[in-house]
């Protein structure tokens, strides 16, 4: 069946719409062909790399074959055969100088880099100040010459690279410098001292002790705000420290005061067999502008033993009048044995409040904290603390005790634990309050920390005295920090107790 479509049915709108629809499907068709295409054939930077690179070589070597294609044996002197007189601009001195690239009658036909001409022009001068004193002849050329086999040259750095039949090109290679062989002496002359110079500026050493009290050498760093009013003590480090008899080494920590106040005290943590440790620990006192020409710094330095006493290695006293402390001050001091006071290892302090309640015939005994305690751990820099009190009567006899409880991994435990004992006044007078500070063994004995007597006694110090005969004057709880000492029954301050005590 035919399809007849009639002009008066078709308007010149339709005729625009099928028109353009058209066009457009015949372009998207086409946009669309050519964006396949394009994608499936276009090289990626590493094939355009490729294609750059073989191009370039490709110019390289048509330009290297251009020159050295009649490249064969020659000599200088016979250059000037059959090349008119302006044509070539030479040197008198027969075969020592190179043809001149510069004439204004050159071949244009044959191409001479840009490097070789700026070379050459090096050459003639060095040519014109050579004239007088040429050297002999050198063979250079290949063999195969018709005439001669030699080509004298002024300079040994010039080689033929390429002729023609009117044309000589000289390549000049840079001169390559001496190597000295490694059996060659050297020359002492040639070598910048300055580049060996340490830039480290010298130690300022405080005043030397005698050699016999000598006990290593402590690196420290000092600086005070005043503003703040906090001095800052950084301890550095420590050298040649002196052994343990035995072993040769040692286990050093330190410990840092501001006196007159010896109760407060920083501490470092422990160094593991070592004569020289490295502490790099920062610590801070606060200290008001007005005093602190009247502070001392105090540094002693121990050798930590888990299994007896602490032995003091020596210790070192910087007075602060006696420094500048209005910038960053840095100095070496010598580490000199300690006073016998100081010998003796400071075992800490606990905080005791004591109260008698005569009607009900009670002594209350509240430990409220502990400080500066011993460390029995190293791995851990610290102790498992707890404190326990016995009342002991006439003769030492005990008559009560009580225990606080454990403190975990701390040497600044806090308590706050009343403990109650039922005594008469009559019969306290004469008593006398024990505190040992017992580090917990989990795995079986416990080791003491350290011991405090308050009483009345010859044994107790007289502080401790004053603060028991307060208790029965005083209506309210008193507290006071008591000085903890060695066991009286063991200086090595090991016992064994068990926690059922």
């Amino acid at each position: 069946m035919d399809i007849v479509i009639r002009e008066e049915e078709l308007s010149l709108t339709q005729i625009g719409v099928y028109a353009s629809v058209s066009f457009l499907v015949v372009s998207a068709v086409g946009a669309a062909l050519y964006t396949t295409c394009s994608k499936r054939y276009r090289l990626n930077w590493f094939e355009k790399n490729l294609l750059e690179s073989a191009s370039e070589k490709d110019e390289e070597q048509q330009s290297r074959e251009a020159l050295v294609a009649g490249a064969v044996g020659y000599n200088v002197d016979n250059l000037h055969e059959g090349v008119p007189r302006g044509k070539l601009t030479h040197n008198t001195a027969g075969n020592l100088s190179p043809t001149s690239l510069k004439s204004e009658d050159a071949d244009p036909a044959f191409w001479v880099p840009a490097s070789v001409t700026s070379s050459t022009a090096a050459v003639q001068q060095q040519v014109s100040n050579t004239t007088e004193e040429s050297a002999p002849p050198t063979p250079t050329s290949p063999t195969g010459s018709l005439k001669s086999n030699t080509l004298s040259l002024c300079s040994t750095t010039s080689v033929p690279i390429a002729r023609s039949d009117k044309h000589v090109v000289l390549a000049m290679h840079p001169s390559r410098p001496r190597v000295s062989s490694m059996n060659a002496k050297l020359d002492h002359t040639k070598i910048d001292m300055t580049l060996y110079r340490s830039h480290a500026q010298p130690k300022p050493v405080c005043p030397a002790a005698p050699i016999s009290e000598l006990r290593g050498n402590l690196h420290i760093c000092l600086s005070y705000d005043p503003v703040g009013g906090l001095l800052n003590v950084r301890l550095l480090e420590a050298q040649n420290l002196q052994p343990r008899q035995f072993s040769g080494t040692a286990d050093p920590y330190a410990k840092i005061r501001l006196l007159p106040d010896k109760k407060n005290f920083w501490q470092t943590r422990i160094h593991k067999k070592t004569l020289n440790p490295v502490f790099d620990e920062h610590f801070v006192f606060e200290v008001t502008a007005g005093v602190i020409d009247k502070r001392s710094v105090e540094i002693l330095l121990y050798d930590f033993d888990a299994y007896s006493r602490h032995v003091c290695i020596g210790g070192t006293k910087l007075h602060l009048a006696n420094l500048d402390l209005s910038e960053q001050l840095k100095l070496w001091t010598p580490l000199t044995s300690a006073s016998a006071q100081d010998m003796k290892v400071d075992l800490g302090d606990i905080m005791v409040s004591l109260a008698y309640l005569p009607s009900a015939e009670r002594l209350m005994v509240v430990l409220i904290k502990a400080r500066n305690l011993r460390i029995v751990d190293d791995a851990r820099n610290s102790s498992d603390p707890y404190v326990k009190v016995t009342l002991l009567g006439p003769g030492g006899k005990k008559l009560k005790k009580r225990k606080t409880g454990v403190q975990r991994n701390t040497v600044n435990p806090v308590y706050n634990e009343a403990l109650a004992f039922d005594v008469g006044k009559e019969t306290l007078k004469n008593c006398v309050l024990e505190f040992n500070v017992v580090h917990d063994g989990l795995l079986g004995s416990s080791e003491i920390l350290g011991r405090a007597l308050v009483g009345n006694s010859p044994e107790v110090q007289h502080d401790e005295k004053i603060f028991f005969e307060e208790m029965f004057r005083a209506k309210n709880a008193t507290a006071q920090w008591v000085s903890l000492q060695e066991p009286a029954n063991n200086l090595s301050a090991t016992a064994k107790t068990t926690t059922k005590n």
